[in-house]
């Protein structure tokens, strides 16, 4: 578990701190197991223009990954290169396309020109390309968030409120606001389809009092 952990945390039965413990340590992996999988899937994106290191640090950059969590996705992207067979591929098409982007065309200044246009062409749709990229893992990871934050709150079931768990499991992992704001929603969007039915004749009863 991450350090700051609130005074409540202590005060639960040890059996409940490891449980949480564990489902934290799972969480942050498939954490990390999601950005390496939507960090190969630019690589696939952009094989036909970038290699693999580049492709997966177009993701690191366009996600705001740096430091040790950057590293670990990196690492997990190349074993899941790997296992993918891609490997092989990807190094065919780097050595088809390597000796072919300056071309005796673009040796004049109206080749200049259109070689500048082609390359802003170019740019423009990777950058269009990692857009769609980035929304995609950004629904990944909230899904990924979503399914551990729910195990957090069967865990305090007993305890304390879902509200107050997915809180709780946000904070520990330190995940982003914006992202942040989607799990906490969704998750008791989904947490709302169980309790809300049981609710509802206790509401009925007390208002016909």
């Amino acid at each position: 578990m991450q350090p700051n952990l609130p005074i409540w945390f202590q005060r639960l039965p040890s059996d409940v701190r490891r449980q949480l413990e564990l489902a934290m340590a799972a969480a942050t992996e498939a954490r990390f197991d999601t950005h390496a999988q939507e960090a190969m899937n630019v690589v696939t994106v952009l094989a036909a223009r970038l290699d693999f290191n580049q492709a997966v640090e177009r993701y690191l950059d366009i996600m705001g990954l740096g430091g040790e969590e950057a590293q670990v996705v990196h690492t997990r992207a190349l074993v899941l290169l790997g296992q993918s067979g891609m490997a092989n591929d990807l190094a065919t098409r780097d050595h088809r396309t390597s000796g072919g982007r300056l071309n005796w065309r673009y040796a004049t200044p109206l080749g200049a020109v259109r070689f500048v246009r082609r390359q802003l062409r170019r740019n423009a749709e990777e950058d269009y390309w990692m857009e769609l990229s980035a929304a995609r893992a950004e629904e990944a990871l909230v899904r990924t968030h979503i399914k551990h934050a729910l195990i957090f709150v069967d865990i305090l079931n007993e305890y304390y409120p879902p509200t107050r768990s997915v809180m709780f499991y946000l904070d520990q992992l330190a995940v982003p606001s914006a992202r942040s704001r989607s799990v906490y929603q969704r998750a008791l969007a989904r947490v709302a389809t169980t309790e809300l039915p049981r609710l509802a004749p206790g509401i009925e009863a007390s208002a016909s009092e």
